[in-house]
């Protein structure tokens, strides 16, 4: 995990959606999936649910969303 994927992950829930956290961060949208992809990865979980085009934050999506944003805090 490294801080930049803690931002990213964040802006996606603040903004909802990757496109909008994209343009907001001014990275490309397959970096910021990428990123993601890997958090899920790493931790085994499922941050988001994907399905219908519609991004909904899990409920582990929930727990590390408060936790990444006392981290970047912290930072």
């Amino acid at each position: 995990m490294t801080i930049i994927q803690l931002k990213y992950f964040v802006e996606v829930v603040e903004q909802g959606s990757v496109s909008l956290a994209s343009k907001k961060l001014y990275v490309t949208q397959p970096t910021i999936s990428m990123a993601i992809a890997n958090l899920e990865k790493e931790y085994n979980i499922k941050l988001f649910d994907r399905s219908k085009n519609v991004l909904v934050i899990t409920p582990y999506g929930e727990f590390f969303y408060a936790k990444a944003k006392m981290i970047l805090e912290l930072v």
